[in-house]
């Protein structure tokens, strides 16, 4: 697959899912965007670049910590920026700007920005370093770049169960990119190939309990995980959910299905 197919692919699943996309069953997202403000060094009048803004989650929580300043989020998603903007719109958010934008070619001057976030985004693309450089490149010197992945573990079992019967039904998974970002080590790595100095991290456990396998379900639903169950006929979709939520029901304990979600931050600085 090559860049253009690529993103191509991207857009129109996340189009596709965006309408239930941080809903029920991913409180993981808001539950990592609230600590963003504590990640930020932010003094309020801060320019701040949100790259792949999604439905407007991380731009909603750091939005009222920047009384004087901005936020611009940018997606290469339509459908996405239609949730980010009725939810912007719903908090009264005064100081949320969002454009339809490709993070690889970020149309604003350079050492145009303060600061930059960039939430579960770097890892879809194959070339994280270079996607990174970017970001920098738009931000002034002495700024603070914050990015965001899930850490290693995240997910499992849920997910190993998922990938191993989804190849029983001849879909073959791609290489889950975010997997070499799930380590403290990997992004420092990362961070000082980007010239990124004042590199640190943090983890936070962002998990919870399932009352039920329905809720995984709707983390596949309206995930990534989408692209690889949309090309299951309508029969086949309907024995696979049956089946991959019958071993998902075997795991509640009691009180719940645990699903364990552990959200990896780097803060670094623009040398």
């Amino acid at each position: 697959m090559d860049d253009a197919q690529r993103k191509a692919q991207i857009k129109t699943t996340f189009d596709t899912v965006a309408e239930g996309y941080g809903s029920t069953g991913m409180e993981f997202f808001h539950k990592a965007a609230a600590h963003l403000p504590r990640v930020f060094a932010l003094q309020g009048h801060e320019q701040l670049l949100d790259v792949a803004t999604g439905t407007g989650i991380a731009a909603a929580a750091l939005a009222p910590h920047l009384p004087q300043g901005r936020v611009t989020g940018i997606d290469l998603s339509e459908g996405m920026l239609a949730q980010a903007r009725a939810r912007v719109q719903a908090l009264g958010l005064g100081n949320v700007e969002l454009h339809a934008m490709d993070m690889q070619a970020i149309g604003f001057d350079d050492a145009r920005f303060d600061a930059a976030n960039c939430s579960f985004g770097l890892f879809f693309l194959p070339d994280m370093a270079g996607l990174l450089q970017h970001i920098v490149s738009k931000v002034k010197p002495g700024g603070q770049i914050v990015t965001c992945s899930f850490y290693q573990g995240s997910f499992e079992p849920l997910v190993d169960l998922f990938l191993q019967r989804i190849q029983r039904y001849g879909v073959k998974p791609p290489e889950f990119t975010w997997r070499q970002l799930c380590l403290e080590e990997h992004y420092q790595a990362l961070y000082a190939r980007a010239g990124l100095t004042d590199v640190r991290t943090h983890r936070h456990d962002v998990g919870t309990l399932f009352d039920d396998a329905e809720a995984w379900w709707r983390v596949i639903w309206y995930a990534g995980f989408r692209g690889l169950v949309a090309q299951l006929g309508e029969a086949e979709l309907a024995r696979f959910k049956q089946e991959h939520l019958a071993e998902i029901s075997a795991l509640h304990n009691g009180q719940g299905i645990p699903f364990n979600v552990t959200a990896l931050f780097a803060s670094g600085r623009v040398a």
